[in-house]
């Protein structure tokens, strides 16, 4: 997610026009565009067709707004800006069909998110909206998104899986579109994937599934955002890949109100951009105070020290802060000998991106050597202590990069209830041993280191008699 906001540094805010439905939450239509479109550095003009009466209950109707209103709206923004990419969202019937036709400029790129029915099976096109829609506006975009129901109806294909999904694809794409998204969320499988078809190729994005939930809004997220990046002058491939991301992390920031589904939540990357500063303060300070307690080079493995700190919802080693050239003894004291940065810390970073997927509460991680002494002296100050067993790591996962640490996590936290003070190995062959601790952040796990060297001086030192 770093690399998509750096890049977004690089380019100026585009206007961008949204086409689609308002909703009393804000979770969908119009108003997750507005939000999508904010996040990526994009101007949005809002055009409404409708109202629907919806919540995360569920869907109670729709009202559709007049076609001269739909038009006067496309004018009155058309009037004042020129749009770098249109998005379509909800259209309920063929007469607003028919003055989107009408009215959307010509040579701009358009993004059609075709929703046919709400999350909870509510129909909100018509038939005839439907055939006007594959009609009039599909041989007009750039990019059709539909999710496999969507694909299902328009196409004819049953989309079922990865094979029937790239089948209707080329079906839509023959209808006059140029590219065909086909969201992958509504397919039952054990991964996600998204799907482009693009010159006659498949580009697929696989991503973790997030069981038992319906989402709202996230369909609307992930084509607003992809017109905006479209809008900034992306190839359509880079644009996809980004917007699959960029909904992933909507995902992952997602939120409950009363009803059954979770509302998509696409300020996510304002809240991370926000908490890159927390970060990196976070470190900063917890780099000094481990520097300036005298002793703890007893408890630095022969790899070195590390100290890593993720960002919210992090999805990869990018979201992960880390010290570079680790912590070593200088004199007595342990000193960073490296920058501070993401990215910078894979061994701890895979750990602390699995255990952070079970345990949101569990933000840093650092290492100190394996010790019987340094174990009794965490189980005597109360850590909750789990392990893994590096020996019976399978044979085709040890040549691969990062996968140790994430096998390690997912064994050691099958046998915890709750969160882990801290996670060790014995080994194995040309593998030093580890104690990893845990905590909320990076001075957390800091207090814990000095914790538990003060705890093993105590239990070093000689009774008194």
């Amino acid at each position: 997610m770093l690399k998509l906001m750096r890049k977004l540094c690089e380019v100026e805010p585009k206007n961008v026009l949204v086409v689609g439905g308002l909703d009393p939450i804000g979770g969908a239509g119009v108003y997750a565009d507005l939000k999508a479109l904010a996040m990526v550095k994009a101007v949005p003009l809002i055009v409404a067709t409708s109202v629907v009466f919806e919540n995360t209950k569920g869907i109670r109707g729709v009202h559709p707004l007049p076609p001269e209103i739909v038009r006067a709206q496309i004018k009155m923004a058309l009037e004042d800006c020129e749009p770098k990419a249109i998005k379509i969202g909800l259209i309920h019937d063929q007469d607003v069909v028919g003055v989107l036709a009408e009215e959307m400029p010509q040579g701009v790129p358009l993004v059609l998110d075709p929703i046919i029915k709400g999350w909870d099976g509510y129909e909100l096109t018509t038939i005839e909206g439907l055939k006007a829609l594959k009609d009039c506006l599909i041989p007009r975009s750039m990019v059709v998104t539909p999710n496999a129901f969507e694909a299902s109806a328009i196409s004819g294909v049953k989309v079922k899986d990865f094979e029937s999904a790239k089948e209707a694809a080329k079906v839509i794409k023959d209808y006059g579109a140029k590219y065909v998204i086909i969201k992958g969320g509504h397919i039952s499988s054990s991964r996600v994937f998204d799907v482009l078809y693009c010159d006659d190729q498949i580009i697929a994005v696989e991503k973790d599934r997030e069981e038992g939930e319906y989402f709202h809004g996230l369909g609307c997220t992930f084509a607003s955002s992809l017109a905006g990046f479209i809008a900034h002058g992306w190839s359509i491939v880079d644009a996809f890949k980004a917007s699959s991301l960029f909904a992933s992390q909507a995902i992952r920031a997602s939120y409950k109100l009363r009803g059954k589904a979770r509302v998509s939540n696409p300020i996510e990357l304002y809240y991370k951009s926000l908490d890159v500063v927390r970060v990196f303060d976070m470190m900063y300070k917890a780099i000094a105070k481990i520097e300036s307690i005298q002793g703890l080079e007893e408890l630095t493995p022969e790899v070195g020290m590390n100290l890593a700190m993720c960002l919210r919802n992090p999805t990869s080693l990018d979201d992960v802060c880390g010290v570079e050239g680790r912590l070593r003894p200088v004199r007595g004291f342990l000193r960073a000998h490296g920058i501070i940065g993401f990215g910078r810390s894979r061994h701890l970073g895979n750990m602390l991106l699995e255990v952070n997927k079970r345990w949101q509460s569990i933000n840093a991680i650092i290492n100190v050597k394996y010790d019987a002494k340094v174990l009794e002296a965490m189980e005597q100050l109360g850590f909750k202590i789990a392990f893994f067993d590096r020996r019976r790591e399978p044979e085709e996962l040890k040549g691969k990069e990062g996968s140790t640490m994430r096998w390690g996590a997912r064994e050691a936290l099958n046998s915890v209830s709750s969160a882990p003070d801290a996670v060790y190995d014995v080994g194995d062959i040309g593998k030093e041993p580890m104690i990893r601790i845990l905590g909320r952040d990076a001075l957390e796990v800091v207090d814990k280191v000095i914790a538990v060297n003060a705890k093993l001086k105590e239990l070093e030192s000689p009774p008194r008699g």
